[in-house]
């Protein structure tokens, strides 16, 4: 090659910053690359196989999302992931674990779950969440806490049992003076029982109604006086505590009323799909 032509050839290679000091790797992650239709170029290959700047800044787009600073240290972290992964790949596509029937299973797994979470994706860009619907569902979250802006929040214990005759005796114990924490161990309820009864603390409408109804005239500290019926057996149920809450503003609920209406369209459209199925069963 004559020596004109070399050194044309190095000033387009110094040009398209093949030659760029400090080498790809170091570049900043902010960069972009100028429009042009240059085919993407590798920033570094593995085993014959590329790993392109886009696949590096998608990787950096994604930490920035969370909040990463982006560095050239980031960035050279990123590339030695992407560099582990492709050589854990290659040596597992030599050794042929993607054709064992576990490998196989776990596929189609993950595909349902991908093919699931796209449905539910595609369903929502179709569906999308307004400020009237979350306005609606915040009016009627505080209607359902009795539509004011302070509720009353209990904290309750409760024995479960089988039986009335069972709950009658239980009641009348604590009311000899035994220790209500004690008695829970008679509770069919495993979850308060393995904490002495212990509920924790609700609101009125988090509870079965029949419960609902009786707390309001059981002061602070004392035992319903008589056992509650419900679907479940018999409740004994002590008021440990009583607190006004007061309830969040439209703003301050925003996240929590757009993700409650998330988990309602995710149920609407599962019971449509529901419906219009043909299931069958033995």
């Amino acid at each position: 090659m004559k020596t004109l032509e070399l050194r044309s050839l190095c000033a387009l290679m110094l040009c398209a910053g093949v030659f760029s000091s400090g080498g790809s790797w170091a570049q900043s992650a902010t960069g972009k690359a100028k429009p042009g239709n240059r085919p993407e170029m590798a920033a570094v290959t593995v085993n014959g196989v590329a790993i392109p700047e886009n696949a590096i800044n998608a990787e950096l787009s994604n930490l920035q999302s969370q909040g990463v600073p982006a560095t050239p240290e980031l960035r050279e972290k990123v590339i030695g992931d992407l560099v582990v992964r492709e050589v854990m790949v290659d040596e597992a596509n030599k050794l042929k674990l993607d054709a064992t029937p576990v490998f196989k299973q776990q596929l189609g797994e993950l595909r349902q779950r991908l093919l699931m979470d796209s449905l539910f994706a595609d369903y929502m860009v179709k569906n999308p969440i307004t400020d009237a619907d979350e306005k609606a569902e915040y009016l009627r979250q505080k209607k359902a806490l009795g539509g004011a802006d302070t509720t009353p929040q209990y904290q309750l214990s409760q024995i479960v049992v089988k039986t009335q005759e069972q709950a009658d005796d239980l009641l009348a114990r604590i009311k000899k003076g035994e220790s209500f924490e004690s008695l829970a161990s008679n509770s069919i309820d495993a979850q308060s029982r393995e904490h002495g009864g212990l509920i924790g603390w609700v609101f009125p409408n988090d509870i079965l109604p029949s419960i609902a109804a009786v707390i309001p005239n059981v002061s602070k500290g004392s035992t319903a006086a008589a056992p509650i019926q419900s679907g479940a057996g018999w409740h004994i149920v002590k008021v440990d505590d009583v607190r006004p809450f007061k309830i969040p503003s439209f703003d301050e609920s925003h996240q929590q009323l757009k993700q409650a209406l998330i988990n309602q369209r995710r149920q609407k459209l599962i019971e449509s799909l529901l419906q219009k199925a043909d299931i069958k069963r033995p």
